[in-house]
């Protein structure tokens, strides 16, 4: 019998599991435990989701839209804003405990008879593991993957056989490890793509990452996207989300901020499309109803009676998609800014572009060795942004909120919730608790 101590244990021996730099001999390795489960991922019809920005949004919708369409849909999104079960869904429910502890304990016995233990995997490769074994026992009909830091080192890469791949927007960042330049970032990308699957791209990705996309989708024999980009036009933009016209259907509500969202809403259609092509039942109206009740804890989402936007925006790109969506919203007061962040080499950059349009940034440092403290920001703020904006430092994530409702207390000013994941994370659970 397995109880709710036996997965707390095993949890947080995941969860403290060696950090390890992700590698092309871990992906490999993550392949040949999969060979040793029985190649659980040969089993299942993986679209493989890969890009800097964007993948959980990606993620979601299309997972929502084979939901309602009755498809028995696994989904794996990592980290976990929330309870880390949620990392790993079928149609939209979480993994359970006892399912967790079992397959934990069938992966440890393959490791052990190849002369391993607990402490090979990492956190992430163990999630990983998990989710496609858990697919694979219940049968699923699509999993939708998320990669993790990207490109070829990444672990969801020792998938062999995708059926499709989709990236989303590809830009650098600084936090993973893909490259330090645009074009670096993007042959990294494309090593992932496969023999035989099917290619679909963001309609706004940079020409010559797109052009680096083809010439390996070219190169190993697999397949572009050969169907016309639906025809998406923003009639409307608020924290409440998109009024959009998709083709010959006129205002449909897409409850996801940011107008960005609609060229990720591209990329899902694509996505859609060509599984009608494939034959898949996938009807024009179970689709626009799958979107019209989108909800993605965390990315872009805008609580209306408390007046907070959550958004795990956590590298440069992300920030000004975030800036961009504010300014479209002109809003009466400037913002009130919760704002966490990693001490990589944009987080400066980052931290003027939320000055530009912030009143007050409340700074909180990550539960992270690698976060940015909220002295530092404090005092970068203070001396070297240009904008004329006040700046307090909170303790801890209760402290950060408490203090954001304070400055907003004479207006109706928006609270932002943005950065480092773990700050977001702390934030999330603090107000939902």
């Amino acid at each position: 019998m397995v109880g709710r101590e036996d997965y707390s244990k095993i949890n947080k021996k995941i969860t403290a599991a060696k950090a390890v730099k992700p590698s092309l001999a871990r992906v490999g390795m993550i392949s040949e435990i999969l060979s040793w489960l029985g190649n659980p991922d040969k089993r299942l019809r993986i679209i493989h989701i890969a890009g800097t920005n964007g993948k959980g949004s990606t993620g979601t919708m299309l997972k929502s839209i084979l939901q309602e369409s009755q498809y028995h849909v696994g989904h794996f999104s990592a980290p976990a804003i929330q309870d880390d079960l949620t990392m790993i869904t079928i149609d939209g429910q979480p993994i359970g405990q006892k399912d967790v502890v079992k397959i934990v304990h069938e992966i440890t016995l393959q490791i052990k008879k190849h002369d391993g233990d607990f402490s090979l995997l990492s956190t992430f490769e163990w999630w990983v593991l998990i989710a496609l074994v858990y697919f694979a026992q219940q049968d699923t009909q699509f999993v939708i993957l998320e990669e993790g830091p990207g490109g070829s080192n990444d672990v969801t890469n020792a998938v062999r056989t995708p059926y499709l791949i989709a990236y989303t927007k590809i830009s650098v960042d600084n936090i993973c490890s893909t490259g330090s330049t645009l074009k670096q970032v993007a042959n990294e990308y494309a090593k992932i793509i496969k023999p035989g699957a099917l290619i679909v791209s963001y309609p706004g990705q940079d020409y010559d990452v797109q052009k680096v996309l083809h010439e390996q989708t070219d190169a190993v024999h697999a397949f572009w996207n050969p169907y016309p980009l639906p025809q998406i036009t923003i009639l409307s933009t608020a924290p409440q989300g998109l009024s959009l016209k998709i083709d010959d259907i006129p205002d449909i509500h897409l409850p996801l901020a940011g107008a960005y969202q609609a060229s990720n809403l591209s990329t899902v259609l694509q996505i859609v499309n060509y599984l009608q092509q494939k034959g898949f039942q996938l009807s024009k109206d179970k689709t626009m109803a799958a979107l019209s009740n989108i909800s993605i804890p965390g990315r872009m989402e805008y609580v209306a009676d408390r007046n907070i936007l959550y958004d795990g925006a956590s590298n440069l790109d992300g920030i000004s998609g975030l800036r961009d969506s504010i300014k479209a919203w002109h809003l009466p007061f400037k913002p009130v800014f919760v704002l966490g962040l990693l001490d990589d080499r944009n987080a400066h950059e980052i931290i003027d572009l939320v000055a530009s349009i912030a009143s007050t940034i409340i700074a909180v440092t990550p539960e992270s060795k690698e976060g940015m403290s909220a002295e530092a920001m404090a005092s970068y703020c203070l001396h070297n942004t240009k904008n004329n904006i006040d700046v307090e430092i909170a303790d801890d994530p209760s402290a950060a909120i408490q203090l954001a409702r304070k400055y907003r207390a004479s207006s109706n000013a928006l609270i932002v919730v943005t950065g480092s994941i773990y700050t977001l994370r702390a934030i999330f659970n603090e107000e939902e608790g």
